[in-house]
């Protein structure tokens, strides 16, 4: 099965990591990623830009509209993500408990639905 991490992170934590502690996070990242992808249980995982870089897309009437802006205004937002393989949820909660981020973020797992036509 797969699931995706999302790392939710409220910018005031961030903001009170020193320089080091950043750096040093990265890099265990880095260490996370590679012991992940050699155990095959590691798919993608990225970093996003903030969310004043962000913009939504709602439907209207007349067609698309383009919003500046993530979706919800919210103290936290999604920081990263990884999609993992996992054979059980609590596989993926095992894994996803050493991603280093935890040390300053919520990790959010969701299984991903694979989704299929059916001939109702």
């Amino acid at each position: 099965m797969r699931f995706v991490c999302f790392i939710h992170t409220n910018p005031a934590d961030i903001d009170a990591i020193s320089e080091a502690d950043h750096r040093r996070i990265v890099s265990e990242h880095f260490a996370f990623d590679a012991a992940i992808t050699a155990s095959g249980h590691h798919i993608v995982s990225e970093a996003l830009d903030e969310p004043e870089h962000a913009v939504t897309i709602r439907r209207s009437a007349k067609g698309p509209v383009v919003h500046d802006g993530p979706f919800a205004e919210s103290r936290e937002h999604i920081g990263g993500f990884y999609l993992l393989e996992a054979a059980t949820l609590n596989e993926a909660i095992n894994i996803a408990s050493r991603i280093p981020s935890l040390q300053h973020s919520t990790i959010e797992i969701r299984p991903v639905r694979t989704l299929t036509l059916s001939s109702g």
